[in-house]
């Protein structure tokens, strides 16, 4: 019999926020209870307590190492060419930096959340080269790779840069690149990546549902197996909308502090500040009108859920309001949404929570921000981009049984697109990996690539 730390280990790599690690942490409890395989996990940050007492309770060993960072010194980091002998010193370095992870961890299969961030990609390269599976996981919703570029521009506007160089730039522009992109072939340090969360050179892509295959497909990505898995935080949803009944509910609202007897209306916010959309007066103004509508009925009540990379005090006007509005920075999202009444977003993948959990949903996007939109195409929700718009969806809801209805039946057909809702998907990832690792034991091992 094969000892325990013998045996092939999976090892995830996790990329901050944490968040990203619960995506891993029902694979690596099904990969031990079902597989008997070990798990370990690369921190490329510094993790959060939690994570750290998660893995402690698991006995999962964590690694933690550090990204590579700029090598030109600052007094002359602005100069001519100096950011790209910076950005190919730290390519070098990461490669060398995967290469001593991978000839330390002797992983029997890896798996990353994003297979184009800088140091995943050397470890996926170097993996499939050891003929090490590699797997690359769908971790939250994901946009078309158009709305990405999108943001970007909302964000930091656009620059005529181009047009602005003088012509002996512009001509030489296109042969410089060239070189460049010549000089990274050479030195090993190139990729052709697709602009997406799978859009690297890990072998297998386990995405959530039929319709992100279909979006990543067009988005170019075609070299690896993409496969429809559904996603492990799916699973515990579809375990929460399995026991939810009225004593559940009323538990969930006693612990949060909720009024028994009251309307909740749900807020799951945006980092609208972090990602610098809209300002701190336009977010407060936005709040206000919605409490407004909100509470303009003594029967209903508005609770805000913040997004975790948002900080409470940003928020701190909300006990201002008469009356306050509550607020919440960290919950368990599933039983948070099943306690509510009506949720409220723009853009999050809670959206999809929410109605896996059947609650009615309204998308708001008063700012005209453009991913913010995402969901009026897809459906499930009434969609508005106006304070007054608002109000009167929230009453359509509770007045009209028809729109409850209607909306009732998008949902489940968004489900059926976006999802694998069947509380499956953590067995599917992890026969995934554990096939994998069977399949590479019965072919003859690669040597570290120099």
């Amino acid at each position: 019999m094969v000892a325990r730390d013998e045996l092939p280990h999976v090892l995830f790599v996790a990329r901050e926020p944490d968040e990203t690690l619960r995506t891993f942490l029902p694979v690596i409890d099904q990969l031990d209870e079902r597989h008997g395989l070990p798990s370990r996990v690369l921190f490329h940050h510094r993790p959060g307590s939690w994570a750290d007492e998660a893995l402690r309770s698991r006995g999962v060993a964590a690694d933690e190492v550090s990204l590579p960072v700029g090598m030109v010194p600052r007094p002359i980091a602005r100069g001519k060419g100096a950011p790209t002998v910076d950005e190919v010193a730290r390519l070098w370095q990461a490669r060398g930096l995967a290469r001593s992870i991978l000839e330390r961890q002797r992983p029997g299969a890896l798996v990353v959340i994003q297979d184009t961030l800088l140091l995943e990609r050397f470890l996926v390269r170097q993996a499939n080269q050891l003929g090490i599976p590699t797997l690359v996981v769908q971790w939250a919703f994901s946009y078309p790779q158009a709305m990405y570029d999108r943001i970007r521009t909302f964000q930091f506007g656009t620059t005529a840069d181009r047009e602005r160089r003088a012509l002996p730039r512009r001509l030489l522009g296109p042969v410089t690149q060239g070189a460049y992109q010549a000089a990274l072939r050479l030195l090993g340090l190139k990729f052709d990546l697709v602009s997406s969360y799978g859009g690297g050179e890990a072998r297998q892509f386990a995405v959530m549902g039929e319709a992100f295959r279909e979006q990543f497909v067009r988005q170019g990505v075609l070299n690896k197996e993409i496969v429809t898995t559904g996603h492990p935080t799916h699973d515990a949803v579809f375990r929460q909308a399995q026991a939810i009944d009225a004593a559940r509910r009323a538990e969930i609202r006693a612990r949060y502090g909720f009024n028994a007897d009251r309307t909740v209306v749900l807020y799951a916010t945006q980092p609208v500040l972090w990602r610098k959309v809209i300002s701190r007066e336009t977010l407060e103004q936005n709040v206000r009108a919605m409490a407004e509508a909100v509470q303009r009925d003594p029967s209903r009540q508005l609770v805000l859920k913040l997004h975790p990379r948002e900080d409470p005090a940003d928020y701190a006007f909300c006990a201002q309001f008469d009356p306050p509005v509550t607020v919440i920075p960290t919950a368990e999202m599933p039983e948070l949404i099943a306690a509510c009444d009506i949720f409220v977003s723009s853009s999050s993948s809670t959206v999809l929570l929410a109605m896996m959990l059947d609650r009615p949903i309204i998308t708001v996007n008063f700012d005209a921000v453009p991913h913010f939109d995402q969901y009026e195409s897809i459906g499930g929700t009434v969609h508005v981009r106006t304070h007054a718009a608002f109000a009167n969806a929230l009453d359509r809801i509770l007045g009209d049984s028809e729109t409850r209805a209607t909306l009732a039946s998008q949902r489940r057909s968004v489900i059926d697109r976006y999802t694998r809702f069947d509380g499956h998907a953590t067995d599917r990832i992890a026969s995934l990996i554990a096939e994998a690792i069977g399949q590479q034991a019965r072919t003859p091992a690669a040597t570290v690539p120099s």
